[in-house]
C-alpha cells in the first residue's frame, strides 16, 4: 500500500488552493504536555533532590500497572531495571545502608524495604520505627560500636566547583551527641578518605534540624552520601534533604531550558491516576509539613514535595499555561482504579488496600476544589489567597484550564458526573468567573458524550478526549461542533492525554513495520515511527482549526522512554517524539488548505499538508513519510502566489527543516542519542510553475515559503 501511495505522488501534480479547511485558524496551543505525579519517574528526574526515601518511609511496592506499563502485558519487567534498554540511572532505588559497608543494586520487589540495617565488622543497628517530624516513619542510628559509623546512600551524582545544601532532623537518644555529614567516592568508598567532611555540631536530646552547605570543590562523579555518629551514640534521624544550590526553584536548569526549547503550551498536572486519589491540600507549605502519599496506582511514594507552588512556578518559568486535574471526591474512591464493571469480585469493585478517608465526601469534594482555585487566583485579601501569599507567591497565578477528575467514570454514573461537574463549577467560578471547565468524553463516558453535554454543557469550556484514532476525533468534533451551532457557549475538544500507538491510529506500514521488526506496544513508544505517527495525528488536529484547543502529549519526561525528554542525574535529551513535539510547537501553519485530488487522512503512509501562516503572507508545507520509500511531491503552487503575493515568484525564498532516520525502529535514549538527524537549508525557489520537493523515507519535513 506505502508504495501505491509513493507512486501516486510520483505520478500527480497537486494543486494547493485558497480553500481553507476550518473557518478558523489552528489554536496556537495545539502542543501541550502532561506531567503525572507518582509515577514513570517524571517529577523525581526534574526536581534536584538528591535523596531516594529522604524520610526513610516503608515503600508502597511497585504495582501491576506500572510493570504492565514499563514492559507490556508480558511483565517480564524483572527486579533489576537496569537492564533494560530504556533504564538509566534517574530510575535509581538507592537503598539506605549500615556504613561503612557497601551497598549493592537494590532489588525492585513488592517486598524491597531499600534498607540495610547492619554491616559487617561493626556493631552498629538501623532501626526503622515510627515517629519522628516528617511522615509516618523515622531512623534509629544505633552505634554500639567504639569507632564512628553512621548511614550511607549511593548515587548522588557531584558536579565539580558546585555548592550543596543539605538539611535533616536529628534527636539524641539517651544522652547528646554529635554528627559529621561526609561525601566519599562511590568506587572506593568506604575505604577513602571523604573528599567532604563536615561536623553538624552536638545534637541534643530535644532534637531539631541541623543545616549545612558544602562545596563539591575539583570532585566530579558518583559519590556516596554518608552521615556518621561516633561510636556509643544512639540517634533519631528524619526529614533529610540534600540539592544543589543553583537550582532553579527546586527545578534543574538544564530541564527548564529543554521544556522552554519543547515549547508546551499547556501543562497538565498532578496527573493521570495520581490525581484521583490527590489532595492538593497536603502538597503546600513548608514540604516538611507536607504530607507523604502512597502513589495508589503506580507504587511508591510521593512525598509531595513538588505540588502547586512548586508546579505553577515550572509553568512561569517555562511560558506553560497550567491545566489542574480536579479530584472528584467519591466515595467509591475507597477501591481500587481497576473498577471496571466486569470484575465480580466485592460486588463490582476491588480495593485498593488503603483507607483515604480524606477523598470520599462529594460535599467537601466541593469546596476542597473552591478552595483550590481561590488558592490559586484569589486575591492576597481571600483566605485561600492570604495562605498562597504566606507560601511565597503574594500575586494571583491565573489558572485558566481545570479538568474534572480523571477517568471519572470508573466511580461516577454518567448522570451524576454531569450533576457534580455543574456543582463544582457554579463552586470554582464563585472564586474566579473566567476559568475553564473540561469534562472527560472517552472510554464509557464516549457513548454518552452528547447526553453528558446536555445535561452540563452550559458550564463547559472543553471536552478531554484521550483516543488519537481518526474516526473518533471525527465524531467528537462532529460532536463538539453540533453543540456550538445550538447552544450559546462555545466548547472545544481537546485531548489531555495523548497516546499514539492504538491500533487505529496506524498506518498500514506502521503496523506491519511494528510486527515484522518485533516492535511491542511499549518498545514502539520509544521509537522514530511512533513520532511520525504524533506528526500526523497533529496534522490531523491542525484541519479543524481553533476546534481543537489542544493536545498534551502523553508524557513530558521519563516513564520508559513515552516522553518528550529524557532526564538522568547527568543530561536531558530529547526522545524521538520530543525532536518532532519540539519542531511542530514552532510552526507559523495556521490556515490548513485544501489540495485538489487530495484526501488528507492521518492513516497514510505518505502525507502532505499545507496551510498559509496567520497573516496569509506565507505558506507552510509539511511533508510526512512514515514508511521505507523515498518519495517526490510535486505542488502546483498558481493559486498560492495570488494569496501570499511574493515580489518574484520565479526566486521564493524556501525554508527547509528535515527530520529523518536510517529506520522506523530508531531510538533516542539517554545511552544512545544523536540517531535522528536535523537538516536545514535555505533555498530559492521558482514557483511559476511545478515545484517537486523531496520527501525522503521516515521523514517529517517543514518549509515555509
Amino acid at each position: 500500500m506505502h508504495r501505491e501511495e509513493a507512486a501516486f505522488f510520483d505520478e500527480h501534480v497537486l494543486k494547493i488552493t485558497d480553500r481553507t479547511l476550518a473557518d478558523t485558524p489552528v489554536s496556537p496551543m495545539l502542543c501541550g504536555n502532561f506531567i503525572e505525579v507518582g509515577f514513570g519517574y517524571q517529577v523525581e528526574s526534574m526536581w534536584t533532590e538528591m535523596l531516594f526515601n529522604r524520610s526513610f518511609e516503608k515503600v508502597f511496592p511497585i504495582t501491576y500497572m506500572t510493570h504492565a506499563w514499563f514492559k507490556g502485558n508480558d511483565l517480564r519487567l524483572g527486579p533489576d531495571w537496569s537492564v533494560e534498554e530504556w533504564y538509566h540511572n534517574a530510575y535509581e532505588h538507592s537503598r539506605w545502608y549500615a556504613f561503612p559497608g557497601k551497598d549493592a543494586a537494590p532489588a525492585i520487589t513488592p517486598d524491597a524495604t531499600y534498607l540495610i540495617e547492619q554491616t559487617p565488622l561493626y556493631s552498629l543497628r538501623l532501626i526503622q520505627k515510627e515517629g519522628g517530624v516528617h511522615g509516618t516513619h523515622c531512623l534509629v542510628i544505633d552505634n554500639f560500636d567504639d569507632r564512628p559509623a553512621g548511614v550511607a546512600q549511593d548515587g548522588k551524582r557531584i558536579r565539580a566547583g558546585r555548592n550543596y545544601r543539605f538539611s535533616g532532623y536529628f534527636r539524641a537518644i539517651d544522652a547528646p551527641a554529635t554528627a559529621e555529614l561526609c561525601m566519599y567516592e562511590t568506587q572506593n568508598a568506604p575505604d577513602c578518605a571523604p573528599f567532604v567532611r563536615m561536623s553538624l555540631g552536638t545534637i541534643g536530646t530535644e532534637g531539631g534540624f541541623k543545616e549545612a552547605v558544602f562545596s563539591s570543590g575539583d570532585y566530579e562523579g558518583e559519590a556516596t552520601f554518608a552521615i556518621l555518629v561516633p561510636g556509643g551514640s544512639k540517634v533519631e534521624i528524619d526529614a533529610f534533604s540534600l540539592m544543589p544550590t543553583d537550582s532553579a526553584d527546586g527545578w534543574r536548569p538544564d530541564v527548564i531550558d529543554a521544556i522552554k526549547e519543547l515549547k508546551p503550551s499547556v501543562l497538565r498536572f498532578p496527573g493521570g491516576n495520581f490525581g484521583s486519589f490527590h489532595r492538593w491540600t497536603d502538597a503546600i507549605g513548608p514540604q516538611n509539613t507536607r504530607t507523604i502519599e502512597p502513589s495508589i496506582m503506580w507504587g511508591d511514594l510521593n512525598y509531595n514535595d513538588v505540588g502547586t507552588d512548586e508546579f505553577l512556578s515550572l509553568c512561569e518559568m517555562t511560558g506553560a499555561a497550567p491545566m489542574l486535574l480536579v479530584n472528584m471526591y467519591h466515595p467509591r474512591k475507597r477501591y481500587h482504579f481497576q473498577s471496571f464493571p466486569e470484575i465480580t469480585a466485592y460486588g463490582g469493585l476491588q480495593r485498593h488496600g488503603q483507607e483515604l478517608t480524606h477523598v470520599l465526601d462529594k460535599e467537601e469534594g466541593i469546596e476542597t476544589a473552591r478552595k483550590w482555585v481561590e488558592y490559586c487566583n484569589g486575591d492576597a485579601s481571600t483566605p485561600m489567597g492570604q495562605l498562597r501569599a504566606e507560601n511565597g507567591h503574594p500575586a494571583p497565578y491565573g489558572v485558566r484550564y481545570w479538568e474534572m477528575d480523571n477517568e471519572p467514570w470508573r466511580w461516577f454514573t454518567p448522570g451524576e458526573y454531569a450533576e457534580y461537574v455543574r456543582r463544582y463549577a457554579g463552586a470554582m467560578r464563585s472564586v474566579d468567573p473566567e476559568i475553564k471547565i473540561g469534562i472527560c468524553s472517552y472510554h464509557t463516558f464516549s457513548d454518552v458524550i452528547e447526553e453528558i453535554l446536555e445535561l452540563c454543557g452550559d458550564c463547559v469550556d472543553f471536552i478531554a478526549d484521550r483516543m488519537c484514532e481518526p474516526y473518533n476525533i471525527k465524531r467528537k468534533t462532529t460532536i463538539v461542533q453540533k453543540y456550538n451551532e445550538t447552544h450559546k457557549n462555545r466548547i472545544t475538544y481537546t485531548d489531555t492525554e495523548a497516546l499514539q500507538n492504538r491500533p487505529l491510529t496506524l498506518a498500514p506500514f506502521t503496523a506491519a513495520y511494528y510486527e515484522e521488526n518485533g516492535i511491542d506496544f511499549c518498545t514502539s513508544r520509544r521509537t522514530w515511527i511512533y513520532a511520525l505517527t504524533m506528526a500526523g495525528n497533529l496534522l490531523h488536529y491542525e484541519r479543524y482549526g481553533s476546534l481543537v484547543g489542544f493536545m498534551c502529549f502523553n508524557n513530558l519526561c521519563n516513564t520508559a522512554g513515552q516522553s518528550c525528554i529524557e532526564v538522568s542525574k547527568e543530561e536531558t535529551v530529547f526522545s524521538a517524539a520530543g525532536l518532532l513535539m519540539k519542531q511542530m510547537a514552532h510552526t507559523q501553519a495556521a490556515w490548513p488548505v485544501e489540495i485538489e485530488d487530495y484526501e488528507p487522512d492521518s492513516l497514510r503512509s505518505i502525507e502532505v499538508q499545507a496551510a498559509y501562516t496567520i497573516d496569509r503572507k506565507g505558506l507552510v508545507l509539511n511533508l510526512v513519510n512514515k514508511c521505507d520509500v523515498d518519495t517526490e511531491i510535486t505542488l502546483d503552487l498558481s493559486e498560492v502566489l495570488k494569496v501570499i503575493g511574493p515580489a518574484d515568484p520565479s526566486r521564493m525564498h524556501a525554508s527547509r527543516v528535515t527530520l529523518y532516520a536510517e529506520n522506523g525502529a530508531v531510538q533516542e535514549t539517554i545511552k544512545n542519542h544523536g540517531n535522528i538527524r536535523e537538516e536545514r537549508e535555505e533555498t530559492e525557489t521558482d514557483a511559476t510553475g511545478p515545484v517537486r520537493f523531496s520527501c525522503p523515507a521516515f521523514s517529517f519535513s517543514e518549509i515555509v515559503m
